[in-house]
């Protein structure tokens, strides 16, 4: 697990360096947005495939848009799932972005997921690692290297109500549900990037991320292996839960490469409040 831990480090000194801090080879190039974004997906993945198939332990992984799963080395016991950045079109808005990663022993299932790490680049970068003798722990980047910080626990309940999707296409219940957070005083803080949408609720320690299922989106937008249960585990593991209509996201099973759900996430008052709504 060390020698992936290092590896996700690599991963990320390299990104924010190369994508956020020196990007002048993407700015300069001549491309149209839509051919930058894809130039730094492409480059991120590139990053992640080469950090990981320099380490040992590591079987194979599989990217949310790659959709195949590549066997890198048949002795190895970790499966990795990635997102290589987390949302590429608020690149537009010199916003921060992230990446996840869940790190599955021998199989990729919930019950096989031993950890799960987000980064986040730009104004913010940090990394954020989860394990089940570990808890959360987050590090800062300091002086040229990762310094770890306190653990990050969440609270009972938050003030945070983050919502994803587009309001006409919410249903009348999910509309209600959000405006009864607002009428008690929670704030909006949304960025539609997965990964820092759950910082936020991290650092504030406590508050409610919710993705529904919409008319565009009926099945859910949020990927089971790649985003789902890497952040539905990092959130049990500081004390929050993370469910959807069906039940707790990480009791899910026969999951699909392609499959997505809806997600909602955060404090316990939250959540309970969230089953509530779907009962009522």
């Amino acid at each position: 697990m060390i020698a992936v831990f290092n590896a996700i480090t690599n991963i990320a000194e390299d990104i924010e360096k190369n994508v956020f801090v020196d990007c002048e080879s993407f700015l300069e190039s001549n491309l149209t947005e839509e051919q930058m974004r894809e130039s730094v997906h492409k480059y991120c993945s590139e990053v992640i495939q080469r950090e990981f198939k320099k380490v040992k332990s590591v079987h194979g992984f599989i990217g949310k848009y790659k959709k195949e799963y590549i066997t890198i080395n048949e002795s190895g016991k970790y499966k990795i799932s990635y997102v290589a950045i987390d949302n590429l079109d608020l690149l537009d808005v010199n916003f921060s972005l992230g990446s996840i990663f869940g790190i599955y022993e021998s199989q990729m299932d919930a019950f096989h997921l031993k950890a799960a790490m987000y980064i986040t680049y730009g104004p913010t970068f940090q990394l954020v690692f989860a394990s089940k003798s570990e808890g959360v722990i987050y590090f800062s980047f300091e002086n040229g290297e990762f310094i770890e910080q306190d653990p990050l626990n969440l609270e009972k309940e938050g003030k945070i109500n983050s919502t994803a999707g587009f309001v006409h296409e919410w249903s009348s219940e999910h509309k209600e549900l959000v405006d009864s957070f607002f009428n008690k005083g929670y704030r909006l803080r949304f960025s539609d990037s997965l990964s820092l949408d759950t910082h936020q609720i991290l650092f504030k320690k406590g508050g409610l991320y919710s993705s529904p299922s919409t008319k565009s989106f009926p099945d859910g937008k949020i990927n089971v292996l790649c985003e789902a249960f890497p952040i539905s585990y990092i959130i049990e593991q500081a004390g929050g839960r993370a469910i959807s209509k069906k039940g707790r996201i990480l009791d899910m099973t026969n999951v699909t490469i392609e499959q997505n759900t809806p997600i909602y996430f955060g404090s316990t008052t939250e959540i309970q409040k969230v089953e509530d709504s779907f009962n009522s």
